[in-house]
């Protein structure tokens, strides 16, 4: 007993004055895949990081909190994580709307932020005049970039030319809708059809049948992962004949690439566990290690990039001082599984990561996601259904 005691104490005595970094998901609700593979993500750094000698000298320590993808929820996880249990870093974030609540007290505690999700334009507007905002994932313009290119390839190649678009009814879908169907406008096609629905509800009847009287060669959908599954399986009772059906969702259903439902279905992903880089390929062997197989879905090493880039910078700033770590940060210079990572100015934030050079289009083929565009990456042709 009293060995043991002393083993606590000594632990205690060694955590003391270490570095706490809180990290805000979505563990439960509508974004819970993308959110627990993100905390995946961070505990595989956080071994990395602490095995090879920790942060000034200490072992890191994380704080996570539970946004329940409700804005409700995040903004007292997130003040309690500031203020009660007092972390020196914020980390996390991949929800927009929780996001944007959060934006409030982030700045009224001037709280250093390494965000890795969280990619709608009001995000960007809230955050433009806070100093110690981190932005890894691109914004939306970045990502949409990358799904416009890919329909102008299947335009050409195809013969694409109709859209039918359908959006969930939160920030993440509704954002910049607008501006989506001018682009798709004056990137020469017809948009036949702009719908809203309520991501989560699973009604997706009504939405489908309007999509098959517009006849479209697309339908592109912005949802969550818990919208793929009924909106594929409507799709399929009422025999919708489009070329290809297009999601954006954070993450995908799990085990959704084995369901028949997803065939030929595609998507947008920063990353696949096939990306041919060696840091790509040392994060699938660690992850696999830890966890026994590897995930499809990005948040997990884009999870993984942000505490080791931010355990880095704060090294390499010998201290938790908030200014000297910023300056630390936004010198990252990294090879990372989606690329080399440097930090540069955005539309609105001093401080972006990644932008739309770092996405693959790919299409559910053969129980995978295999990567159909940009061509240099591509693995296969796009199969195309009508």
């Amino acid at each position: 007993m009293k060995k043991m005691l002393m083993t606590g104490i000594l632990m205690t005595l060694s955590l003391a004055g270490a570095v706490k970094v809180g990290v805000l998901l979505p563990l439960s609700g509508a974004g819970s895949v993308s959110g627990q593979a993100a905390k995946n993500g961070y505990q595989l750094a956080l071994d990395e990081i602490n095995k090879a000698g920790g942060v000034l000298g200490k072992p890191l320590e994380l704080d996570f909190a539970d946004d329940g993808s409700a804005p409700a929820k995040a903004v007292p996880e997130f003040v309690r994580l500031v203020t009660v249990d007092k972390v020196d870093f914020m980390a996390g974030g991949v929800s927009s709307a929780t996001s944007i609540a959060i934006s409030g007290p982030a700045k009224q505690y001037n709280v250093f932020m390494a965000w890795i999700g969280a990619a709608a334009v009001p995000v960007e507007d809230a955050f433009a005049d806070h100093k110690y905002f981190f932005h890894y994932h691109p914004w939306a313009y970045y990502n949409f970039q990358a799904i416009l290119d890919y329909f102008k390839h299947l335009r050409a190649t195809k013969k694409a030319k109709n859209i039918a678009i359908a959006y969930e009814d939160g920030p993440f879908g509704s954002a910049g809708i607008d501006q989506t169907i001018d682009a798709f406008k004056k990137a020469g096609f017809n948009v036949v059809m702009s719908e809203k629905f309520k991501t989560g509800s699973g009604n997706f009847g009504p939405l489908i049948s309007k999509a098959k009287a517009a006849k479209p060669d697309i339908l592109y959908w912005v949802g969550y992962d818990t919208d793929a599954l009924p909106l594929a399986t409507e799709a399929k009772q009422q025999n919708l004949q489009v070329g290809l059906i297009y999601g954006t969702p954070p993450s995908w259903p799990v085990g959704f690439e084995k369901n028949p439902l997803s065939n030929n279905m595609a998507g947008l992903s920063l990353w696949l566990p096939s990306t041919p880089n060696a840091a790509s390929s040392n994060f699938v062997k660690a992850y696999t290690k830890k966890y026994g197989s590897v995930t499809e879905e990005y948040f997990a090493p884009l999870a993984y990039v942000n505490l080791k880039t931010l355990a880095a910078a704060i090294n390499a700033a010998g201290s938790t001082d908030k200014d000297k770590v910023a300056d630390a940060l936004a010198k990252t210079n990294v090879a990372t599984p989606f690329g080399q990572l440097t930090f540069s100015p955005s539309l609105k934030t001093k401080y972006q990561g990644f932008k739309a050079g770092n996405w693959l289009d790919f299409q559910f083929l053969d129980n995978t996601r295999v990567p159909v565009f940009p061509l240099k990456a591509a693995k296969k042709t796009t199969v195309w259904s009508k």
